[in-house]
């Protein structure tokens, strides 16, 4: 099944009170809208439109050579920005996965198995949902008694009964690309916000009798967005355990793990030490054997096994086996650009 993704990254996100676009803001090392990119990339999905609106020259770079780029001139809602993209997929015959830039913990692995679902289930339009401990403000699926998706509520229109469903949706849709373009100008603006909603796309195929799906996240975590300061620190922190447990299970030792911060792409082999303070993101690849810290970055570098790098900073370079570098030392492109106290020994 051939599938190409929108990305919706326009809004300016005024809850954050930062002139940044909202899809801009960083958790841990990189920017929310690229690890929704990234994510989609490792699904395999063939080619990614991102829709920008407000400074969409941050999100331009952050994006460079990863994605094609629309503009939404104005945020008139969902189904407005997926329109953004209509002259680029008008003639292609396969299925779009439509993602939101601000919903950066969502797996490779889950944008997989949405996309195996929608082939296994013949779907023309799969909704990907969770089930919310806590469902206030999210829209809430409605199925019938076949257990298909009738239609989505959305908070302020939910019934007290309604509002006791848990599973919710996640915005995030997987639809024969045809249809969508088909039925999308039906949609109308006939709410408070005069916006063009996407959900309403659920009761347009609805009413045509198109097979409508739903697959359901595990991880309610994946489907939580960040709409402000607190919202990203949260997402962060769960991330971030997420990371660091991962590495404990492999083999890594973390001391006073609550003070130090793994990336996402980092690799740490197992039987490697990492020392309170000690920050390690970017492409880095630490070998076996090696000594991060204390109070310690490495950015973009490979570390050789057994090598000990303490109170230092080590940034696009590379260090061979069993070297110490630090204390108190910069490297930049394997050329020390700072050396306050010197090194105990040299390093290749």
């Amino acid at each position: 099944m051939e599938v190409k993704a929108i990305v919706l990254a326009a809004g300016k996100g005024t809850r954050m009170h930062t002139e940044l676009p909202k899809c801009a803001h960083q958790i841990i090392d990189k920017a929310m809208v690229e690890y929704v990119v990234d994510s989609l990339r490792a699904a395999k999905v063939e080619e990614i439109i991102t829709v920008v609106g407000y400074k969409k020259e941050v999100l331009e770079s952050i994006l460079a050579r990863k994605t094609k780029f629309v503009y939404q001139a104005e945020q008139l809602g969902t189904a407005h920005a997926v329109l953004m993209a209509e002259h680029l997929l008008r003639d292609f015959k396969g299925t779009t996965l439509i993602a939101i830039g601000d919903m950066p913990m969502i797996t490779s692995e889950t944008y997989s198995q949405l996309i195996e679902y929608h082939a296994q289930t013949d779907a023309d339009l799969t909704v990907l949902t969770t089930n919310h401990p806590e469902p206030f403000g999210y829209g809430r699926i409605i199925r019938n008694q076949n257990r298909d998706i009738e239609r989505i509520v959305e908070e302020k229109d939910c019934t007290e009964e309604q509002k006791k469903i848990t599973e919710i949706n996640s915005s995030i849709y997987l639809v024969d690309n045809q249809k969508l373009f088909a039925s999308i100008n039906e949609i109308k603006s006939n709410n408070r916000q005069n916006e063009y909603y996407l959900t309403d796309i659920v009761r347009i195929f609805r009413e045509k009798g198109f097979r409508i799906s739903g697959y359901t996240a595990e991880d309610y975590w994946e489907i939580s967005g960040a709409n402000d300061k607190y919202q990203l620190m949260q997402i962060e922190n769960y991330l971030q355990d997420k990371i660091i447990k991962k590495h404990l299970l492999s083999g890594v030792t973390i001391h006073n793990p609550r003070t130090v911060v793994i990336g996402i792409e980092a690799e740490i082999e197992s039987g490697c030490f990492i020392l309170p303070g000690s920050i390690i993101v970017g492409n880095s690849r630490i070998k076996k054997g090696a000594v991060i810290g204390p109070h310690t970055e490495i950015n973009n570098s490979q570390i050789g096994q057994g090598t000990l790098v303490r109170y230092s900073r080590v940034k696009d370079s590379d260090i061979s086996e069993d070297k110490t570098v630090g204390p108190f030392v910069d490297v930049l492109d394997n050329e020390i650009i700072n050396q306050k106290f010197g090194m105990r020994k040299d390093f290749d």
